[in-house]
């Protein structure tokens, strides 16, 4: 696929999302897990301060598929007490073994992309040795094109940068980024 005109997109996660979806992956070991990606969007960034783990009851060593219907609901309980500013912004799951995104992940990651404007991530975290992870991370986004039911989609490998910033504190940002606060005169 080729690279979009505009310049990449990175991502940027909090410490405690990271862990959080590592923890929920280490405990399902040696099946697959996964789930949804909360956060926000800024111009070159998606930011991740949430995950939510979305179990797969067919799980296998080789496979995890996010159920749209229970994903749904544990994202909108999920959401309860987030900044309107937090949203879906993508997916992750689980690889046992250290294997980085399947042609697979990357087609679903695409299917995702086509559905919006805006730029998804995909974070794979794939059990190197011992407790160790190698976090693999795609970003996709569907081009401009002419014609809408075309919609091709360019997905790109990119860095996944940690912060130990606290998740409210980024949101809180987020915040007062896109409404901020009105001086009196």
């Amino acid at each position: 696929m080729r690279r979009p005109a505009q310049t990449p997109v990175g991502l940027l996660i909090s410490s405690t999302a990271l862990e959080q979806a590592t923890r929920d992956g280490a405990e399902t070991l040696p099946l697959e897990t996964g789930g949804i990606l909360l956060g926000f969007r800024a111009s070159d960034l998606i930011v991740i301060t949430r995950t939510v783990t979305v179990p797969d009851p067919r799980s296998s060593r080789r496979s995890y598929l996010r159920r749209r219907g229970r994903a749904q609901s544990q994202m909108t309980a999920a959401l309860q007490d987030a900044p309107a500013v937090v949203g879906y912004v993508g997916e992750w799951h689980t690889h046992p073994a250290d294997h980085p995104p399947s042609s697979i992940d990357t087609t679903a990651l695409g299917a995702i992309a086509r559905s919006t404007t805006k730029p998804v991530a995909l974070i794979v975290l794939a059990r190197t040795t011992g407790s160790d992870w190698r976090h693999h991370a795609l970003v996709a986004i569907r081009d401009r094109w002419p014609v809408p039911a075309v919609a091709p989609v360019t997905v790109w490998p990119t860095a996944l940068t940690t912060t130990t910033e606290d998740a409210a504190n980024l949101e809180s940002a987020a915040c007062s980024a896109t409404h901020p606060a009105q001086e009196t005169p």
